[in-house]
Parts: C-alpha cells; sequence; structure tokens
C-alpha cells in the first residue's frame, strides 16, 4: 500500500526503475540473495498462467474461501474472480483508490477500503450489492478483522484506527496512533498489530480495551508495509522495503530474525496449511518464498522470477497456488506515477512443482 504513496515523494529514485520496466530488459529479474541451504528440494514455485484482469490500478488481493473467489482492490472498485470456474468481473462493485479487500465472518459479506471515499464498503460476496458506505474521518488503507472484540479495525492514512461492527454497520470507536499506518494483522486473541511506515515500527493495541500496547522499532528497516501473523510460532513477518523480513516475537516485539527479499515488496503473503510465506518485490521482480518451520527456525527455502511492478497476492489455501497482479510500464506521467502499459495488466498465477 505505501507502494503507491511512495510514487509520488522524493523519498524514492522510482524513475530509473519503472523507466527500466518499459525496456526489453523489464521481464529479467535483478540478482536476488540465494536461499538458504535445506535439506529438502524447494518447491519449484513458478507461473503457470498469465490471466488479463483490465487495465487501471491494483493494491491488495484476498481470496475468500467459503465461495472460493479471489478479490482485488483496485483503482476503480473491486476486482472478483471466481476461482472454480474462472469467470471474471473486472468491476464487482464501484469504488476510488481501493486499498484492501477482506471477507467477513461466514463468508456472505466482505469489505473494502476506499482512500478516494475516506471510507470503508460492506458488500455481499456473492452478487456484488453494496450493504452500507461507511464514511470515515481519514483516507482508508489495510483493515483487518478482530475477532475477540468482533470489530474490523480499518488503518488510517493520518494514523487513526477505527473501529467498525460488521451488525450494526458503524463505525463504534477509534484509536489515536499517532502516524501514518500500513498493513495490519491480528493474533485472534485481541491484539492487533500494525506496519508504522515513518518510524518503521510495529503498533500493538488491545482491541478489547482499545489501548495501546507498545510500539517496536524494526533496526535497519526503511518504510515497513507487508506484514502477516504466523499463528503457530506466534510471531510477525514485517517486510521493509531495503531488502529485509523482519521476524518479531508477537508478544514482546524482540527481533529474532532478519531475512533477505527482494527490493520494493509491499506484502507477506503466509500460506498456514504449507508454512511458507511468500514476499513478491516490486523493483527486482521475484519472489522470495520463506519455509516457517518454528518461532526461530524461518528461512529462504528459494527465490524465483515473476516480473518487475509485482509487489502484491494471495495465496489460495484450498491449493496453494498464488495469485500476483503485475503489468509492464511505461514512462512516469506528468504527475510522477509509472503508466502500465495498455493490454498488460495481469495475474500472474503460480504453483510449486
Amino acid at each position: 500500500m505505501k507502494f503507491l504513496g511512495r510514487l509520488l515523494t522524493t523519498t524514492i529514485a522510482c524513475t530509473g526503475m519503472f523507466a527500466l520496466a518499459a525496456t526489453a530488459s523489464a521481464q529479467t529479474a535483478a540478482p536476488a540473495p540465494a536461499p538458504a541451504a535445506s535439506a529438502a528440494p524447494a518447491p519449484g514455485y513458478h507461473i503457470v498462467d498469465r490471466i488479463p484482469i483490465g487495465d487501471g490500478w491494483w493494491d491488495y488481493v484476498n481470496v475468500e474461501p467459503v465461495h472460493h473467489r479471489l478479490f482485488a482492490a483496485r483503482g476503480n472498485g473491486v476486482f472478483e474472480m471466481d476461482l472454480d470456474s474462472g469467470l471474471i468481473d473486472n468491476r464487482f462493485i464501484p469504488g476510488s483508490e481501493g486499498r484492501a479487500v477482506i471477507p467477513l465472518p461466514g463468508g456472505d459479506a466482505m469489505l473494502t477500503t476506499m482512500a478516494g471515499y475516506s471510507s470503508a464498503i460492506l458488500f455481499s460476496t456473492v452478487e456484488g450489492n453494496i450493504i452500507k458506505l461507511v464514511e470515515l474521518d481519514q483516507a482508508s488503507d489495510s483493515a483487518v478483522y478482530e475477532p475477540v472484540g468482533k470489530r474490523v479495525w480499518v488503518m488510517g492514512g493520518h494514523g487513526k484506527a477505527a473501529a467498525i461492527d460488521p451488525a450494526t454497520k458503524e463505525v463504534d470507536g477509534t484509536i489515536e496512533l499517532g502516524e501514518p499506518l500500513e498493513f495490519s494483522q491480528t493474533d485472534g486473541r485481541g491484539r492487533v498489530f500494525v506496519n508504522a511506515s515513518e518510524s518503521a515500527s510495529v503498533i500493538v493495541f488491545d482491541a478489547v480495551k482499545r489501548k495501546l500496547v507498545g510500539k517496536w522499532k524494526m533496526t535497519g528497516c526503511e518504510d515497513p508495509s507487508g506484514m502477516a501473523y504466523v499463528e503457530g510460532a506466534d510471531v510477525i513477518l514485517s517486510v521493509c522495503f531495503n531488502n529485509m523480513l523482519k521476524v518479531l516475537d508477537a508478544k514482546t516485539g524482540e527481533e529474532l530474525a532478519t531475512l533477505p527479499v527482494g527490493k520494493g515488496a509491499d506484502a507477506v503473503i503466509y500460506d498456514k496449511v504449507r508454512k511458507r510465506a511468500f514476499v513478491p518485490s516490486a523493483y527486482d521482480g521475484v519472489l522470495t518464498v520463506l519455509k516457517v518451520d518454528g518461532r526461530r527456525d524461518i528461512h529462504v527455502e528459494e527465490v524465483v522470477p515473476t516480473q518487475i511492478g509485482t509487489r502484491t497476492g494471495a495465496v489460495d489455501p484450498t491449493t496453494g497456488t498464488l495469485y500476483l497482479p503485475t503489468a509492464r510500464f511505461g514512462p512516469l506521467n506528468k504527475l510522477g506515477w509509472p503508466e502500465a502499459i495498455p493490454g498488460t495488466v495481469q495475474m500472474l498465477v503460480m504453483k510449486p512443482n
């Protein structure tokens, strides 16, 4: 999510990266960290399909497991694909500057955040009917359903986390966290974790008591964005823009490990069935595959080429298939944005050997 905002600032040198993407070398992955030695052979994730998904920007992606559908928050609304039939709806619901889309308990309703509306939209999973547009104080970014308090927490672009009650479909409280907020996760026991990009920290709050628990600074990290919570190991995986992923104790914030990943990563995708985490990186065009064997035994299993610009995605927990949206890019436009070349926006489909 930070990736889009970063394009409009001088904090990165993205001009060279996306100019490169417009050349023939755009599909060639940059040198990547070598995978750690392992007794078992790497699973060999590779691209098996490229599905055209219509022109336009995208952000976070999610799989709704009950109805087996893939959703992506996009610049003009929410994209939907039926994973059984393959049928696609490029604008399942309309919107503006989509950031995240998450399933709600039961599977019949979803919530998406729309920064362009400073709102969250509740909609039906199958029909795509809009149930309610919930107005927020700040441009909305990530969202996470916290099961103990039974609320969706939406992270604001200026530091406010807002609680939405799915039953009443209203905001019923906020917490001020002090700086722009990125991706968020929960441990399922009442705590919510969110990456704070300016301070390169993980902010932790108690969603039931609605109070700040801690702020864990990550050594050497720049602009953390994507995050995953690993239930069995009770750790947070937080990815930094500058080629590193932090493994943090979810109770204390202790840094347990720092692992190499590609540059410009914006997501950590965790497959709890197969105990693997995936980090797609936009600048290097690679996917780093991490094997999670325990809280102190998380290692790089393999690094495989994807495509420059590939930065978010989702995993189907049923099949283990990865879905990663991407495109090829041309020169920067007048606003400093890299323009996706028309007809090149697609969903990469990746599977292991």
